[in-house]
């Protein structure tokens, strides 16, 4: 009973053994049906590692047969479920466009956009393949209208769109927090001109409009007027287009308090 386990172990490892002799062989000889079996068995196991350099042979030896668009696709997908994201980007890119026909160049021009889509980070950090997914994302929708991933690939569009919009405004707001409020007004007024399907545009206003009155409030005197007239304009506009907001109020209080202080 107690050999059980150690004559297990011995079994597992000469198994194992044997596997790696066995793809070593196969990888150094030159029988490309040998390697595609072997390859396609390594693939179906989601053994993409050991899968994708037999892949790359295939594909040294066989570049401008017919057959080669299957091991492509296999060889960009494997480099996608592996992880790799970047490089299966690429792969993908490359095999839809040199087989536009292929019946996985569908799935291989989506899966690009959805190698930036892994790859975005959270909102506060820089958003390149944020960027770049949207746009991948459009070039699919324009490239497969009538694809039954459309709908995937819009709702895929407006998540991450939702992801820029919530940084660009956490940016925005942050010049107002540390005090920059001409620079808040400006980059809020921005946001809203960017994304104009943001769920609450009237708070932004509002912030705009009290970022230029703390901006006029504690601007030089021979430079006082002129901002206050610009503040007093988008004061204006604020109540013209949101006559029932709440946020009047505030605003009205922001305009006491000053008066007040400048009798006192």
């Amino acid at each position: 009973m107690f050999l059980k386990k150690p004559l297990y172990i011995v079994l597992i490892v000469t198994i194992l053994a044997s596997c790696s002799r066995q793809y070593d062989k196969v990888f150094k000889s030159n029988d490309m049906e040998a390697k595609l079996k072997l390859a396609d068995q390594l693939y179906a196991k989601k053994k993409y590692e050991k899968a994708i350099p037999i892949y790359e042979q295939l594909l040294t030896v066989l570049k401008g047969q017919k057959s080669v668009d299957e091991i492509y696709y296999k060889y960009a997908n494997a480099h996608y479920l592996n992880g790799s994201y970047e490089l299966a980007a690429f792969y993908f890119r490359s095999f839809y466009g040199t087989y536009p026909a292929s019946e996985h160049a569908e799935q291989a021009a989506f899966d690009e956009a959805m190698c930036y889509l892994k790859q975005s980070p959270r909102f506060s950090l820089e958003q390149t393949n944020t960027q770049k997914a949207i746009e991948v994302f459009q070039e699919f929708v324009t490239r497969y209208p009538k694809s039954t991933k459309m709908e995937q690939a819009n709702a895929r569009i407006d998540e991450l769109r939702a992801k820029l919009r919530k940084k660009s405004y956490e940016s925005a707001y942050l010049y107002y927090k540390i005090g920059q409020y001409y620079a808040a007004s400006v980059a809020l007024s921005n946001f809203l001109k960017e994304y104009p399907e943001h769920d609450n545009p009237e708070k932004v206003d509002f912030l705009i409009v009290k970022a230029l009155k703390k901006y006029a409030d504690g601007s030089y005197k021979e430079k006082q007027a002129e901002r206050m007239a610009e503040e007093q304009k988008a004061y204006a506009a604020f109540k013209l287009k949101y006559p029932k907001s709440e946020y009047i109020a505030d605003l009205e209080k922001l305009h006491q308090s000053k008066k007040n202080k400048n009798k006192n």
